[in-house]
């Protein structure tokens, strides 16, 4: 992987959230508190690092 396509910030009802779209499509979603850190990430996402950081996945939920 290499670069970045695109970056965007957005809220939502459950906190901050920063998309990014490499050259070859692939969509990463990351997920924070504040804006502040979002505004962060997404200023060095926008730099185009050669290796994103992996998504955490949130826990699975258990059957009833």
């Amino acid at each position: 992987m290499g670069g970045v396509e695109r970056v965007d910030v957005s809220e939502d009802r459950k906190g901050w959230g920063v998309e990014v779209v490499t050259p070859e499509g692939e969509v990463r979603r990351y997920r924070y508190r504040s804006e502040a850190q979002a505004r962060y990430f997404a200023a060095v996402f926008a730099l185009g690092p050669r290796v994103l950081p992996p998504v955490r996945r949130g826990k699975a939920r258990k059957a009833a």
